[in-house]
């Protein structure tokens, strides 16, 4: 067999490997994509049999789209066609069309993010909230809202980039009106708030605008902080040097009640004191280890307790 006639038997075999492709060309017959301005589509085909492929826009060759798979962004009438290893052509795809359109719609993206260090109950921290519009078209009326969930206390707005933020007490929800953003443009809003209760709290975000929004996935954006509780010392030197002299429980304020309980070792009490102000000194006590139960009421109503050890040292 010559090799003009082996060339030409592949080219048919060709032919009839590619009546899937043809078939799965055909699934776009009379297909129309439509892209808002700034949108893309990516458009691709599988062939096993194919080597390379060509893409065509109005029935001229795209320089370089010889991959299975084109991205466009521009309207017109898109085929393609595939190659195998001996440049044998397969027949033309069915044409897709892709149209623009007038449509407005906009992807905006919100994502808010707390601190990342370590923050204990009763301390204020703050969340860094951002909202992005990834368009294709500009967005008015930007919105964002922000529900305080239980035993959080807003604070302060601290900065904003743009629009007017306002927060509703009785509601206990943030409204920050941005109002326009441009394609890729962005917000951002720091938020200070405490929270008087422990472990993991959860606080989300939402944004919306006038025109339709082509993800509303990535429309709100949640965030899990883990509070830690009273960080109460286990140890203090009442030695009159007036330095760690009184059994002090930073941020104990922040609690509007508590009872503080001290025992020694055998259990026998040898302080009680209810609304403890941060004032005992061990007065008259040995050096030791003594032992402290602490309740606290939190805001929501709750009590807390904790329990451990202190260390008394008079030595200097």
């Amino acid at each position: 067999m010559t090799q003009k006639h082996r060339k030409y038997r592949l080219c048919l075999l060709l032919l009839w490997a590619v009546a899937g492709f043809a078939l799965l060309s055909n699934k776009a017959v009379g297909q129309v994509y439509t892209l808002s301005a700034g949108e893309s589509k990516n458009l691709s085909i599988n062939e096993p049999n194919a080597a390379a492929y060509q893409w065509y826009k109005d029935g001229a060759p795209i320089p370089g789209a010889t991959n299975s798979h084109y991205l466009i962004t521009t309207p017109g009438k898109y085929t393609v066609q595939a190659f195998n290893s001996e440049s044998c052509p397969s027949p033309m795809s069915q044409e897709i069309v892709v149209m623009l359109t007038e449509e407005k719609r906009v992807d905006l993206v919100v994502t808010k993010k707390s601190e990342s260090r370590q923050v204990r109950s009763g301390e204020p921290f703050e969340y860094l909230l951002t909202v992005t519009n990834k368009g294709p078209a500009k967005a008015t009326n930007v919105q964002l809202k922000d529900a305080l969930p239980d035993g959080m206390e807003f604070i302060s707005v601290k900065t904003h980039t743009t629009g007017m933020p306002d927060y509703d007490a009785g509601a206990r929800v943030l409204t920050w009106n941005i109002g326009t953003l441009e394609l890729n443009e962005e917000a951002e809003l720091r938020l200070l708030v405490k929270t008087t209760v422990r472990g993991t709290v959860t606080n989300s975000a939402s944004v919306n605008a006038t025109e339709e929004d082509r993800n509303i996935a990535n429309n709100q954006s949640s965030d899990t902080k883990s509070i830690v509780g009273l960080d109460i010392p286990n140890i203090f030197t009442p030695n009159g040097d007036g330095k760690n002299d009184v059994f002090e429980i930073p941020e104990l304020s922040s609690f509007a009640e508590n009872e503080l309980l001290i025992v020694n070792r055998w259990g026998n009490s040898i302080y009680e004191k209810k609304n403890y102000r941060n004032e005992w000194t061990g007065e008259g006590l040995s050096e030791g280890t003594y032992f402290y139960i602490l309740k606290v009421k939190t805001a929501n109503g709750n009590w807390e307790v904790y329990k451990g050890y202190v260390t008394l040292l008079r030595t200097k």
